[in-house]
């Protein structure tokens, strides 16, 4: 039994965290407690980098970088801000270390010069230090705590009165707790005796109010990544006048100083002297979004919300037996350190992380100055942000009751070993109790569910895939051997979807080690005057002339033409979901097959799915049930079509004009209906049908295809690909259409919960990895935009299930 847990609620805020939680997308892969270290970028930060990244790659790195010239002065606007300087005192670097390393080298410490400081310096400042006194004989003396476990500032005072010193410097939080050291009560007494405050402000800034004048501070360094909700690679540092025209760096560069004459330079005016000419600009322009998301919010509301959330969580952890808060008397602010009776902090870290609870154990050679003297080899370290809610504090309290307790849990999914089949997923069936839950739960394990659950898997969540049949069945829509690829579409809408696909079969091929696709060309005719002919990038028009060039095998009826498509080609089907299904266990995906779907509802803010198996609860449903949908989404049911349809193989000689040498993919628009087919390239002769058949009950028993429907196909072939045989071998399958023949793709109407993958028969499994990474985008809460031309909501405007 685990260790009862209070359920003290966090105290009120004025912060909008679900707005916070809607626009920061990892909030979808479980709960973070990582911000003290890198906290999770909001969906606009990544698009600021995104977007200059696109501009250089259409302009050029420099040219991109005029064009966004008054964005990256921004920054520095927005910076000086947030510390109350002027924006010449400001510079940006590539991380708080190498802002510390330019201040420090530019101070020119000698030899017997006094360094004062604090223990809670981190582990790459002090080492600076403690080189620089072994190589150039400073002298570092670290400054005593207090009872409170603070900087003592009367051993301060006395340090300050025995002699010169050349610097003090203090860490406003320490990366081993949540000490907030007094800033303003060093910066004062370090002011009073004329000696440089460098203030290390990488913890705090972000979450603390960090204002230079306020804390007597004359030089301060700090990073993106933490606090500020900026990319890796960014950090700051600042430098108050008339301290700033007294430094120099040690390795000027073309950023900072101009070349006057063979052997002089001048240094810039301002801290444009401590920067290096080659930046990150898109970097940087990430850190300028993170700042004005952070101005939007409005600092003094985000410390006083922290604040009072990490009381919260602190007063709540202290609560659990075998669990001690190591955090000293004088913590504040957004972390929280602890340890666990008879575990290693960095196991404890592990077993939370496989509760999808994401933090980090600090160790003691992080921070021997603070944690040698309280005894601490390590600690792990919690720190929340403002997308920090409720159910990630009772997830973590939960999680580290189990913990304590000694419910040690063991691994979700074990990847395959070196004995285990070399392209076969692990089916057997999960089997859940009634209370599992889940990040997400996908229902179908055709090509487009199969995507979805390793798109989630991949990216970190916790997802279980539910299929009614034995994975790979023939009852649906996604089986059999071959499937076509093409670009060659009616409308615009599908250019990006189309390019995305490509891209995504290519990146599975190269995951799954398979070849995948094989590019055979294609082309696709109709009735000259169809009113909404096939087009498509690099797709081109010809006639029936050309195309039996083209393809020698191939005849088109009179009166039609085509459309070549010279990367159209064929996709190995069975081995493609093969490969999705198998690098999705490999991810962490459970998959229980044989497990049908009873229903399921809304229950708050997720979803009950009723399986034969018992209840499970997710956060998100995605549905993929391909025939099956309107037994899942009812309210889908007059929209959707499902076909039977027949495919046959006939006699052909792959060496022939109907193998590869004289046939690509192909498509004609008969008046029987469309007659698509594939050359000879699998030793099973040429593969064709017809789009057209009578509407079924999926629950329905499918019998084979008639000897009427097979008499059809086979006119239809002798049409158009004149030198087919006989019939050697048929199956059927199911189509599910909606009346203009797009997909149903995003939230069902009404069940923001849910998402529904449907209608995708015919021309959808060539879309299968790229739909498959939409749905995962959509549970992570990352808009889709140009998805909405496929939405539901365009079926049923208004509808609630």
């Amino acid at each position: 039994m685990s260790a009862p847990v209070t359920a003290t609620s966090p105290p009120p805020t004025t912060l909008d965290v679900a707005a916070e939680r809607a626009r920061t997308p990892g909030c979808a892969t479980g709960h973070h407690f990582n911000a003290a270290g890198a906290a999770l970028l909001a969906s606009d930060t990544v698009q600021a980098v995104i977007d200059q990244l696109r501009a250089e790659s259409l302009h050029g790195g420099y040219e991109a970088a005029k064009l966004a010239a008054g964005d990256l002065a921004g920054v520095y606007t927005r910076t000086a801000a947030l510390l109350g300087v002027d924006a010449d005192e400001v510079a940006l670097v590539e991380s708080a270390t190498a802002g510390w390393q330019r201040i420090v080298s530019s101070l020119r410490l000698r030899p017997g010069d006094r360094v004062l400081a604090s223990r809670s310096s981190y582990v790459s400042s002090a080492l600076h230090l403690l080189a620089a006194e072994r190589d150039t004989g400073v002298r570092v003396e670290v400054l005593p705590n207090g009872p409170d476990g603070a900087t003592d500032l009367e051993s301060l005072q006395r340090a300050l009165r025995t002699g010169p010193a050349a610097l003090v410097t203090a860490a406003h939080m320490p990366t081993s707790s949540g000490l907030v050291e007094p800033a303003a009560g060093i910066g004062a007494l370090a002011g009073a005796h004329g000696v440089p405050f460098l203030l290390d402000a990488t913890q705090s800034l972000g979450q603390l109010p960090v204002d230079m004048d306020a804390l007597g501070c004359d030089l301060l360094i700090g990073t993106g990544r933490k606090f500020l909700r900026a990319p890796r690679g960014t950090g700051l540092l600042a430098v108050r006048r008339p301290l700033l025209e007294t430094l120099t760096p040690q390795a000027p560069d073309v950023r900072g100083a101009r070349w006057t004459a063979e052997r002089a330079w001048e240094l810039a005016p301002d801290a444009r002297r401590f920067e290096l000419w080659e930046a990150a600009h898109a970097l940087r322009l990430g850190l300028g979004s993170a700042l004005a998301d952070l101005h939007a919010l409005g600092p003094g509301d985000v410390f006083t919300h922290l604040a009072a959330l990490a009381a919260t969580l602190r007063e709540r952890l202290a609560e659990l037996p075998k669990v001690r808060v190591t955090d000293p008397p004088a913590a504040g602010g957004a972390i929280v350190t602890f340890v666990v009776d008879g575990l290693d902090a960095s196991e404890v870290q592990r077993q939370l992380a496989l509760r999808r609870v994401h933090l980090i154990a600090v160790p003691a050679d992080h921070s021997r100055w603070d944690m040698d003297p309280r005894g601490l080899a390590k600690v792990v370290r919690a720190s929340v942000h403002v997308y920090t809610d409720e159910g990630d504090l009772d997830a973590l309290v939960e999680a580290v009751a189990e913990i304590s307790a000694g419910a040690h849990r063991t691994e979700p999914t074990t990847p395959p070993t070196a004995g285990s089949p070399a392209n076969a997923p692990s089916t057997r069936p999960a089997r859940h109790p009634a209370a599992t839950r889940h990040d997400a739960v996908v229902v179908g394990l055709g090509v487009h569910g199969s995507g979805a659950l390793r798109q989630l898997a991949e990216r970190g969540l916790d997802v279980l895939g539910l299929e009614q049949f034995a994975v790979g069945h023939d009852l649906g829509s996604s089986h059999g051997a071959t499937r076509m690829i093409r670009r060659a579409y009616p409308h615009p809408d599908w250019d990006g979807l189309v390019d995305s696909a490509y891209r995504a079969w290519a990146e599975l091929a190269e995951a799954a080690r398979t070849r995948l696709v094989e590019v055979t060309g294609g082309l696709y005719a109709a009735p000259q005057d169809r009113p909404d002919p096939l087009r498509g990038p690099g797709c081109r028009a010809v006639d029936a002339e050309e195309a039996a060039r083209i393809f020698r095998g191939l005849r088109l009826p009179e009166g039609f033409t085509a459309v070549h498509d010279p990367a159209a080609g064929i996709i190995d089907a069975h081995e493609a979901l093969r490969a999705q299904l198998r690098l999705a266990e490999r991810a962490g995906a459970r998959i229980a097959d044989r497990t049908p779907v009873t229903g399921w509802q809304p229950d708050g803010d997720g979803v009950v799915v009723r399986t034969s198996e018992g209840e499970v609860r997710a956060r998100r449903l995605v549905l993929c049930a391909g025939p099956w949908t309107s037994y899942q989404v009812p309210a889908l049911s007059k929209h959707l079509t499902v076909t039977r349809i027949v495919n046959a193989y006939f006699a052909a000689d792959p060496q022939g004009p109907l193998g590869r040498r004289g046939l690509g993919s192909f498509s004609v628009d008969l008046p029987e209906g469309l007659l698509y087919g594939f050359p000879a390239v699998d030793g099973r002769g040429l593969k064709a049908g017809l789009d057209t058949g009578p509407a079924w009950d999926p629950e329905a028993a499918r019998p084979a295809a008639t000897e009427d429907e097979l008499a059809l196909l086979a006119r239809a072939v002798a049409r158009v690909v004149p030198g087919a045989g006989p019939v050697t071998e048929s199956l059927t399958c199911l189509y599910t259409m909606t009346a203009d023949r797009r997909f149903v793709v995003g939230e069902v109407p009404g069940v923001p919960q849910a998402l529904v993958a449907s209608a995708c028969s015919g021309h959808g499994f060539k879309f299968g990895p790229v739909i498959g990474a939409a749905l995962a985008d959509l549970v992570c809460e990352v808009p889709r935009p140009d998805l909405d031309f496929l939405s539901p909501a365009r079926l049923m405007p208004g509808a609630v299930r």
